[in-house]
């Protein structure tokens, strides 16, 4: 991976976002902190100054003048390199009592600089810090009391180290966390976009490792290898049914051109030429059949009939079906009897005509495969979220092993290829079923063959329908 896509991979790009925003969250912890901290201790600076010009004043008020002279004494020389000043001047200005002098008056709140300050004893002016200070009238005079902000500025400092170094351990625990997920999902995205690569060479049994944490990567990866065994599935019996269209078409088109040969070869007569060209029509009819046939199935697997869905009653299509193959089945030496004795219309979304071939189908093969006499039913069934049709002969069955390759394109049991057909009836329905999001399945019963087509219910039918059999005269509504 060269530097310019190292730059433009999401994984990096997202590692770089996370670092971002870990230190946005650091900066605007310390403003909060900061807002919230620093006005409250300040605030409660000017409280302490407040309470002690009281205490102060107080004194002067009820023990005189002479007495606060000796309380500003006393507490200016018991504080060494104070946190607190004391000044208290006559009302010429002169200093009286204290333990700093030369302060000019301003009204009001001050800071002044302890360099600034010129003590009466030795102090030092080497601490960069401030007082916080205020001036208020007393009886003979004026008194001074400022309070050092060295525990703010302290504070103020400490938070300041406190953010760098939670900055710099943030970020760079953020680099190392989103390097790490930055390189397992790069890694995750090479194995994504590596497979799709040789499905693109055609290597179509290739799939995507997928990992136990079911995270939004593996939903992907886990999609993409469903859709690349679909294709697999779908090019496997595309070969498949070319396979199989060379091989069952070889047989009509070498009678076609055995009985085009015989005519060229042996006809003498215009009724020689015609049974000749009438044998090569049935011939064509069959290969136009299949490929009809194919055609069909075609369309149905790529979805196109879906625009024409709508609720349709499953009771109603396989009952019109039953109607119309009974006398076939009869001509047949067969028994065809339907089920129609139902609570409620059994409703699913699709396209009634390829559930009416579908059924058609299902109930052909039966009759076509089945000695006679043979049972043939067909019966609906519901549950809550489905319906299901089952088409249920008595004949011979298909082996357990064949049932999946009988829905393959023309495919044929060896016990058929002497009856007529082209091996796409089940192949159909499967494709029909496929479309309608049902479940088809092949089972035995003992003797015969079970076919269920389970199809999702429609919760919200759109029409009504009348009911046939028992309940003819009913009309249900959605």
């Amino acid at each position: 991976m060269t530097r310019r896509e190292v730059f433009k991979s999401t994984p990096l790009r997202l590692a770089a976002a996370f670092v971002a925003l870990f230190a946005v969250t650091v900066v605007v912890l310390f403003a909060f902190l900061y807002a919230t901290l620093i006005p409250e201790l300040g605030g409660r600076l000017h409280a302490r100054v407040d309470e002690t010009l009281d205490a102060l004043t107080a004194v002067d008020r009820s023990r005189g003048f002479e007495d606060l002279t000796n309380v500003v004494n006393s507490e200016g020389q018991s504080i060494r390199d104070a946190d607190t000043v004391f000044l208290l001047v006559d009302t010429a200005g002169a200093y009286v009592a204290g333990n700093v002098r030369d302060v000019s008056f301003e009204p009001g709140w001050v800071k002044i600089n302890r360099a600034e300050l010129s003590f009466v004893t030795q102090e030092r002016s080497d601490l960069d810090d401030e007082f916080v200070a205020k001036w208020r009238p007393v009886s003979r005079g004026m008194l001074f009391v400022g309070s050092s902000n060295r525990e703010i500025r302290r504070i103020e400092q400490l938070l300041l180290r406190a953010t760098m170094l939670g900055l710099v351990l943030a970020t760079v625990l953020s680099i190392l966390f989103g390097m790490v997920l930055a390189s397992r999902a790069r890694r995750r995205i090479y194995a994504v976009a590596s497979t799709l690569d040789k499905v693109s060479r055609g290597q179509l049994d290739a799939r995507i490792p997928i990992g136990k944490s079911g995270d939004d990567i593996d939903v992907i990866a886990d999609r993409i290898n469903k859709t690349v065994k679909q294709l697999g599935f779908l090019v496997a019996n595309v070969n498949q049914a070319s396979s199989d269209i060379a091989h069952d078409l070889k047989r009509p088109i070498g009678r076609l051109r055995q009985h085009l040969d015989v005519a060229r070869r042996t006809a003498d007569t215009a009724d020689e030429f015609r049974d000749a060209i009438d044998g090569a029509l049935d011939d064509l009819d069959s290969i136009v059949e299949t490929f009809d046939a194919l055609l069909r199935i075609a369309q149905i697997e790529a979805g196109a009939r879906k625009a024409r869905f709508q609720s349709i009653d499953l009771v109603s299509v396989v009952t019109d079906v039953i109607d119309i193959y009974q006398p076939v089945a009869e001509d047949a030496g067969h028994d065809l009897t339907c089920t129609d004795d139902y609570p409620l219309p059994a409703f699913v979304c699709g396209d009634r005509e390829l559930l009416v071939q579908m059924f058609a189908n299902l109930i052909e093969n039966s009759i076509r495969y089945c000695p006679p006499p043979a049972s043939i039913v067909a019966e609906v069934s519901m549950t809550t979220d489905t319906c299901s049709v089952t088409v249920r002969d008595s004949g011979l069955g298909i082996p357990e092993a064949e049932r999946s390759n009988v829905l393959r394109r023309m495919y044929r049991l060896e016990t058929s290829r002497t009856t007529s057909g082209n091996g796409l009836g089940l192949s159909l329905v499967s494709a029909i079923s496929e479309l309608h999001g049902a479940k088809l399945s092949l089972t035995d019963a003992h003797p015969g063959l079970n076919v269920t087509v389970a199809f999702p219910r429609d919760p919200q039918p759109a029409y009504r329908s009348v009911l046939p059999g028992p309940n003819a005269g009913k009309v249900w509504s959605s």
